[in-house]
């Protein structure tokens, strides 16, 4: 403890720095093993092939938008519930991107940088906004169209471990914009202040939690409690004000606790800080920005996510919130620049006695540089890709009936959306350089739809190489290639897609006509047992492993898969029409009347199922049945 002495007034006043946290030793072991573990559960997934999916609270999407529970959301629920009992504490000690913060803070400090917070209010808002966009608007919106909230699928393990993250190239970028950058813009733990949307959760949650940091009658308000802490809580006001800290960014690191040289600092259980009561002589706040300052912020903050959402497209929401977070700063700054005499950050003096420096200078002209580039590189394609996602939408039906045989062909509505989806889709790659795999299905439909094949095939073959691809992508090119002859082209591709994932049952289902129409039935039998194998439910393979079997001899086996692929799809007039006829062939002449007539009491039903009817009653010998349904059917 290092003694200081400073006048104060005609005597002195001794000055105490704090001491050395014991608490942070603790959290650096604690967040390196958990760095270790997440290294154990990669691993695991390299050598298996398969393991538990991962524990990140963004896994919790899967909920909102499809109703999987993964072991995603069984973690954020845990940790959830935790800090409704014990306060924030996951931020501080297990989440591996404070650590990262933390790192980037005490390595910008070792080389004289100490980072500022920026303290806006207005922009403190943006986690529970991204909070509520992530996991509430979803439900929301899947209630307002009637969607079943009922859990669908429980994933506890996964094969595809890095399907929802990004790729290496926006995930060092994040490293690096969400540690170095935004802790030098921001402030210590800058990205958990002004984007992280799982913080938000947790700080709401944390209001309720009787767990706090609370402080005795020994406190003798030195301030180093806020001069340590790297959440940027002022707890010395807030144990004086409250008697506990309330702030819901605390994170729990004990180290306020660690330092107090009074010892009167410690956490423990009591009022949550809902409920807390300030006392009679508060000490006043800090100063909150300037109204100019804190609305720059906010229309800065969205002009940058909208257009860095645009560039990035899908390649990472908290980049992009990241991003818009030290672009809002940078906007701040320059309003600082002039409206204040005096304006630094970290190590840099960039406006002194009213005059701008150099550095200043450059920091204007950087952000001005910066707007100027969003908008034909960020805006526009984002504004493109918003005109597309209509056109996409009006083309569904078109898109559903383009490879069947006799298709209709295009109205004069779909061929004008056509034209505008290609033509969006190619500003959006011109424009953003930026090849996603959305934009570039939408630019290989743009030129199906167009007539362009060659196009077309160059964007399916883009799309076979893409590390988000799925299945049912390639799909579309094994398609393409049997619609313009290229059948064992189209073999090819759909046999690979199968063997990267055999569960996948359009895929299977196309490969199997194309190998029945080449009369390859061996490759198709063994084709139908290893879809179902994996597939045991797939309605049209059971259908295709019926024929089979009932021209194979084995009529109650064809008999079987078609009652279960009946069972799975009871409206489907083809399973119905064929079942009926193995009934009636294999002498159960009861039960095909008895599919007919479910067939009839189905709504729409065609009317040739009646003229079955009328056949199999004949057949019977129930001439008066008969013609009770040849009247129905006239």
């Amino acid at each position: 403890m290092v003694a200081v002495e400073r006048a104060n007034g005609g005597g002195t006043t001794t000055i105490r720095t704090p001491r050395k946290s014991k608490a942070t030793r603790w959290r650096i072991v604690t967040l390196l093993a958990v760095h270790a573990l997440i290294a154990i559960h990669v691993a695991h997934w390299i050598s298996t092939g398969r393991t538990v999916s991962p524990l990140e609270p963004s896994e919790a999407m899967e909920f909102s938008k499809r109703s999987i529970v993964n072991a995603g959301l069984v973690f954020f629920a845990i940790t959830t519930l935790s800090t409704l009992v014990l306060g924030r504490w996951f931020c501080g000690w297990a989440c591996h991107l404070v650590a990262l913060q933390d790192l980037s803070r005490a390595l910008l400090i070792k080389v004289g940088l100490r980072p500022r917070p920026l303290r806006s209010r207005w922009l403190a808002l943006v986690p529970i906004l991204a909070a509520g966009y992530m996991f509430v608007w979803p439900l929301a919106y899947r209630m307002w169209i009637g969607d079943s909230l009922a859990v669908r699928e429980v994933e506890m393990v996964r094969e595809g471990y890095w399907d929802t993250f990004p790729t290496w190239g926006p995930a060092i970028l994040t490293f690096f914009l969400c540690g170095f950058v935004a802790v030098y813009f921001l402030g210590a733990k800058g990205f958990c202040t002004y984007a992280c949307p799982y913080g938000a959760v947790f700080g709401l949650a944390d209001r309720a939690s009787p767990g706090r940091i609370r402080v005795t009658d020994a406190c003798v308000q030195c301030g180093h409690c806020s001069l340590t802490c790297t959440s940027n809580v002022d707890v010395s006001r807030e144990v004086h004000d409250y008697g506990m800290v309330v702030d819901p960014g605390c994170m729990k690191c004990m180290d306020c606790v660690s330092v107090c040289p009074e010892d009167a600092l410690y956490y423990g259980m009591g009022r949550p800080a809902l409920f807390a009561k300030k006392r009679a002589d508060p000490r006043n706040p800090r100063k909150p920005l300037p109204l100019v300052e804190e609305a720059t912020g906010v229309l800065a903050f969205a002009f940058g996510y909208f257009a860095i959402r645009g560039y990035y497209q899908e390649r990472g929401f908290l980049l992009s919130l990241g991003i818009a977070a030290c672009f809002a700063f940078l906007a701040v700054l320059a309003v600082r620049l002039i409206r204040r005499a005096d304006v630094r950050v970290p190590g840099i003096v960039l406006k002194k006695g009213g005059r701008i420096r150099a550095t200043g200078a450059v920091v204007a002209l950087a952000t001005l540089g910066l707007a100027a580039c969003a908008v034909p590189y960020g805006i526009v394609p984002e504004v493109h890709a918003w005109r597309a996602d209509g056109d996409w939408s009006a083309l569904a039906p078109a898109r559903t009936r383009w490879f069947e045989p006799d298709r209709e062909p295009l109205s004069a509505a779909e061929s004008e959306s056509a034209e505008r989806l290609l033509a969006s889709a190619r500003i959006v790659r011109e424009r953003s350089g930026v090849r996603s795999v959305e934009n570039t299905l939408r630019l290989a439909w743009g030129s199906l739809m167009a007539g362009d094949d060659e196009a077309a095939v160059v964007h399916l073959t883009e799309l076979e190489v893409f590390g988000g691809a799925l299945p049912a992508h390639r799909l579309i090119a094994a398609k393409h290639r049997h619609s313009v002859g290229e059948t064992d082209e189209a073999i090819r591709i759909a046999a690979e897609v199968l063997g990267s994932d055999p569960s996948h049952v359009p895929s299977a289902v196309f490969l199997l006509a194309r190998l029945q129409g080449a009369e390859r039935h061996d490759e198709a039998r063994a084709l139908i047992e290893s879809t179902l194998a994996v597939a045991p439910d797939a309605p049209h393979v059971l259908r295709a492993r019926a024929e089979y079997r009932f021209f194979g001899g084995d009529s109650a086996g064809a008999i079987e898969d078609l009652e279960r692929a009946l069972a799975l799809e009871p409206t489907s007039v083809e399973f119905r029409d064929r079942l009926w006829q193995f009934l009636a062939q294999a002498g159960r002449i009861d039960d095909a009347v008895q599919v007919l007539e479910e067939g009839l009491a189905l709504p729409d039903a065609p009317a040739f199922l009646r003229a079955d009817l009328i056949r199999v009653l004949m057949s019977r010998g129930d001439a008066a049945a008969a013609a009770r349904e040849a009247r129905r059917l006239s």
